[in-house]
């Protein structure tokens, strides 16, 4: 049986709400975030199921798709899961990235933004939703 990316069980039961920028603000963060190259991702989970912190979740693109940001609505439209990582519960042990099977995930420091603040980088122009 060959393996398609539709076939996995993608978790239906979240809500996207927005974070208040003050509460992003407050705490030591770590430069450093874990990250994935999602053209080599084949949703096998096992950072999900590996994670020793349950910080890790693959996630229905429909909880976006009324998103109060239309870019974030436009970028999954064609997206199987989104990724995403609680940076708060995460302890960087990198036992995901050990453990993923085709080297999709990696840790890189976020650039640097207005007034030496970190800042998410561009969407690349490879992952960019069609206007």
């Amino acid at each position: 049986m060959v393996f398609t990316k539709t076939e996995v069980d993608i978790h239906e039961d979240y809500t996207l709400e927005a974070v208040d920028p003050a509460w992003l603000a407050q705490g030591v963060k770590s430069p450093k975030h874990l990250m994935l190259d999602p053209d080599n991702c084949i949703l096998c989970r096992a950072c999900e199921d590996v994670c020793p912190w349950n910080c890790i979740y693959m996630l229905a693109p429909e909880i976006v798709l009324g998103a109060e940001t239309p870019a974030a609505g436009a970028e999954v439209q064609t997206s199987t899961a989104i990724f995403v990582v609680d940076d708060n519960a995460c302890t960087r042990c990198s036992v995901c990235v050990d453990r993923c099977p085709t080297d999709t995930l990696y840790y890189a420091r976020l650039p640097e933004g207005a007034g030496g603040r970190r800042a998410m980088a561009e969407v690349p122009a490879s992952q960019a939703a069609d206007a």
